[in-house]
């Protein structure tokens, strides 16, 4: 079981360091961001690694550990990402990242959905999209993808 859980290890190290290469190309703060990520990317897989040799000498069983692991939940959230990304510069970002965020956070919880739920999420949703909005638009003055309908 050693081998399955350090060759995962092994692709993300693989993974991260496909990234750093790029990132190489970039100057200044530009390297800012994506060096944390990479950094805090490098961190969790450190944890992979140690994670991978404390199961191995206490003889854990990974499949018995992935019993009730909501692998249907976390495909769905993957392909709902890879949607929200895929349509970030057709709908533009406050749009569909409102979209993604509520459609996301119910789809995440493990909880019966309820209207109460729902329209508990949506409010905060918006108010997170409202946060954004100020931090990007109002006080940064960044260049966000405005989509079809110009917002």
């Amino acid at each position: 079981m050693l081998y399955k859980e350090f060759t995962s290890a092994l692709i993300m190290s693989a993974i991260i360091a496909a990234f750093a290469v790029p990132l190489t190309q970039l100057s200044g703060e530009s390297q800012l961001v994506p060096f944390l990520l990479l950094a805090c990317m490098g961190v969790f897989n450190v944890g992979q690694y140690i994670l991978a040799v404390v199961r191995h000498a206490a003889k854990i069983d990974v499949k018995l550990s992935l019993q009730g692991y909501p692998l249907r939940r976390v495909g769905a959230l993957f392909a709902l990402t890879a949607l929200y990304l895929f349509l970030l510069e057709y709908a533009g970002f406050y749009l569909d990242s409102l979209v993604y965020f509520i459609i996301a956070s119910l789809v995440a919880q493990p909880m019966r959905i309820t209207p109460a739920l729902v329209i508990k999420r949506i409010l905060v949703c918006f108010a997170c999209i409202a946060f954004l909005y100020c931090l990007f638009t109002v006080l940064l003055a960044v260049q966000i993808p405005k989509g079809f309908l110009g917002i």
